[in-house]
């Protein structure tokens, strides 16, 4: 089956020349279509793509319209029925693309692989719920100890078998284009971040679903390539302000409030738990001063 792979470009030609290096390294047995979509950089992504050996889609928007805009931009040009959204700062591993591209047109759901930090170490590429039961199970029950079937609905990126979830990390998605241009795919007002969580779940309400699908495709996810530079400061807390408007937006105001409370301590007992091990909580504790400058704004942002 033919597919496209979507990328997205902003200041970042050398992450795009090393994702490309990377496609001509590892899908030598099919040629999809690449489709890179800039936001107008200064940079010359342009020339870097051209470097793919199949076919290639360039697309200068002309401003820098945000990584969800300029995702629905390139998929709406692709050429195949399958597609791949796939971020400028991953690397492929395997021949993995086409498998999920085919998973996610055979069954008319979104699909992602399993994304992996530099060292080879898994990323958080899935998510459980985001309200109800599962946030407080998942904050009290570390997920490296749950058993599996509590593991799939708080930490479902740590199986190692296909599993539904309630959405997949936007830096490699599959899904249907026809499916994906009904949901726009990614909502254009949500510049970055929380884009991917917002998918998914609008995706649910349509009766889509997510798929994790570790066993098809490895992706190395650096992060960062373009955020790094589009958000030098305040990124957590844009990330939690954008978490708590999704949230609310598709499950209500009285739902969200009760997520955030399960967010911060499960933020909390990982600072704690870290600490006692002597082990570095940077990461977490940023994350939950962010949570709680988001929860102490009056009303999270509005969005449309």
């Amino acid at each position: 089956m033919s597919y496209s792979i979507v990328v997205v470009s902003w200041e970042c030609a050398e992450q795009v020349r090393a994702l490309v290096e990377s496609m001509n390294a590892h899908l030598t047995g099919e040629r999809p279509e690449l489709v890179v979509a800039d936001n107008h950089s200064s940079d010359d992504p342009e020339a870097e793509a051209n470097e793919w050996s199949g076919e290639t889609r360039f697309l200068q928007i002309g401003f820098n319209a945000g990584f969800g805009a300029a995702t629905n931009a390139g998929v709406e040009i692709a050429a195949h029925e399958g597609v791949v959204m796939l971020n400028p700062d991953t690397r492929l591993l395997d021949a993995g693309l086409g498998s999920i591209a085919r998973e996610a047109v055979d069954r008319n759901e979104l699909v992602g692989p399993r994304l992996l930090n530099e060292d080879g170490s898994p990323q958080p590429s899935a998510s459980g719920p985001p309200v109800g039961p599962w946030p407080w199970v998942g904050a009290l029950v570390p997920g490296a100890l749950a058993p599996t079937p509590i593991r799939a609905r708080t930490e479902p990126w740590r199986l190692d078998r296909a599993t539904e979830v309630a959405w997949l990390t936007g830096a490699c998605v599959a899904g249907p284009r026809d499916a994906l241009l009904s949901l726009g795919p990614f909502d254009p007002d949500i510049h970055l971040f929380a884009e991917d969580m917002d998918l998914g779940l609008r995706a649910a309400r349509e009766g889509i679903r997510s798929r994790f699908c570790p066993e098809l495709c490895s992706v190395v996810h650096l992060g960062g390539a373009s955020t790094a530079v589009a958000l030098p400061e305040g990124t957590q807390r844009t990330i939690a302000e954008n978490r708590r408007a999704v949230i609310r937006d598709v499950y209500g105001e009285r739902r969200e409030r009760a997520a955030s409370r399960a967010l911060r301590l499960n933020l909390r007992l990982r600072v704690i738990v870290k600490g006692l091990l002597r082990r570095d909580a940077e990461r977490e504790r940023a994350e939950l001063d962010a949570t709680r400058a988001a929860i102490a704004a009056a009303e999270p942002p509005e969005r449309g």
